[in-house]
């Protein structure tokens, strides 16, 4: 990622990394679970003693009770009281002195003795044993006494610990770990995302931006009836046309750096898109060795390219017509001596296939996974690599290299997949420029 491109980069690199971010939070968030789970429950047992003034000391009213009461809070959790209360309860003066509280009631003589304790029942009796000796307390002062108001009772909820609240923080550090691990593996493993990102990255023109679609997905057959993917493809026309007639480019090899990026789509579109200007062009599966053009057509089913490889028929006895008119398709199937055919023939059916369309169209292997993509871009005129949407950027500048080693001519780049509002491709705006 570009560090000047701060946080909205990295916001970026949270959207497309979200999986990752949601399996780390969802991971802290059950080993946080099972550990507090471990943790045991507190429960508080909670009395109330009530300072007033003496009914037989007139001077002592609501002002003293403000000035004196604070003391009686101080001592309840003093060490002398604490270990005098002890010695009539279970628990140890260790423990009591962490678990004893005493609160006042703001303007008022009302004080709160709490003790928490891991059971209920001797959690009640603490802070009873707590409330009395306060009570006890409050007879050797001349101006005010306390009374016992309300009872502690073995409460029925725990006080803590705060489950739901760990829980919560729990999945906030989650999140935040999770993101930060997304963050890294972006950093570490950089991705193509965006057709901006392909452009930046590779250093080439994306000529062509082709949206995620369902009608391709269905039927790719009929995707020029999808306004959005018609336009996409007459865009990308529209954008090598000038190379094309400039250079006199008939022979377009069509491949990707990895398999499922696809490639054959956007071969099989490219050649409808070409024969739609009412130029007869070929369509060539150069795959060997994992065709699927004559599936996904539904074509019958012939030897084709192999066939003629290996001499076992002429060109135009294995050239099938396409779904529209001057398109025309040379399936093949899997032969198990492709990269040698190629090797020795495919120059020889290239150039026989020259003399009767105007375009040929091959789709071919990925450049990464055989040689038989590089064999067939040796008698290329001319390039187009598709990148699907989440590619690596270290495997496709790799396919950049190995189609520059060959000497062949790049036209530039076909994002696939890409998640674009349609008004992009309403409004033709397909290259990089």
């Amino acid at each position: 990622m570009n560090p000047e491109r701060g946080l909205p980069e990295l916001l970026e690199a949270l959207r497309w990394q979200w999986k990752p971010t949601l399996l780390v939070a969802l991971a802290f968030l059950a080993g946080s679970y099972l550990v507090v789970r471990t943790l045991p429950s507190e429960y508080d047992g909670k009395a109330i003693v009530a300072i007033a003034p003496r009914a037989d000391v007139p001077s002592a009213g609501a002002d003293t009770v403000r000035v004196v009461a604070p003391k009686y809070v101080d001592y309840v959790t003093a060490p002398a009281t604490v270990r005098a209360v002890a010695i009539g309860l279970p628990d140890s003066a260790q423990t009591l002195e962490k678990a004893v509280n005493a609160t006042l009631a703001r303007d008022t003589g009302t004080i709160t003795v709490t003790v928490r304790l891991r059971s209920p029942e001797r959690a009640a009796q603490a802070a009873n044993a707590f409330a009395q000796q306060l009570v006890n307390f409050s007879r050797g002062d001349p101006l005010l006494s306390g009374q016992l108001v309300a009872e502690a009772l073995p409460p029925k909820a725990t006080a803590a610990p705060p489950r739901r609240l760990l829980l919560g923080a729990a999945l906030i550090v989650g999140l935040l770990l999770g993101a930060g691990v997304s963050v890294l593996r972006e950093r570490g493993r950089p991705r193509l995302r965006t057709w901006r990102d392909m452009a930046r990255l590779t250093g080439y023109q994306v000529v062509g931006r082709i949206p995620t679609s369902r009608t391709l997905r269905k039927k790719m057959t009929m995707a020029f009836s999808d306004p959005i993917v018609g336009a996409s493809f007459r865009t990308l026309r529209a954008n090598i046309e000038p190379q094309l007639r400039d250079h006199k480019i008939k022979l377009i090899v069509v491949t990707s750096a990895s398999p499922a990026d696809g490639k054959t789509t956007v071969a099989a579109l490219v050649a409808e898109a070409l024969s739609r200007l009412g130029a007869r062009t070929l369509l060539v599966d150069g795959d060997l060795r994992r065709p699927r053009l004559a599936t996904m057509m539904s074509l019958n089913e012939h030897r084709g390219l192999s066939s003629v490889l290996r001499r076992g028929s002429e060109l135009k006895s294995e050239v099938q017509p396409g779904w529209v008119q001057d398109l025309f398709v040379l399936p093949t199937v899997v032969d198990d001596d492709a990269g040698d055919l190629l090797a020795r023939r495919f120059g020889e059916v290239a150039d026989e296939a020259l003399e009767d369309f105007e375009f040929i169209v091959v789709d071919t292997p990925p450049l990464l996974a055989t040689e038989d993509a590089r064999t067939i871009a040796t008698h290329a005129q001319a390039v187009l690599l598709v990148v699907s949407a989440g590619s690596s950027v270290e495997q496709v500048n790799e396919a950049i290299l190995t189609i520059e080693s060959l000497k062949a001519p790049l036209l530039g780049l076909v994002g696939n997949r890409l998640k674009e509002s349609g008004a992009a491709y309403y409004y033709g705006s397909g290259s990089t420029t």
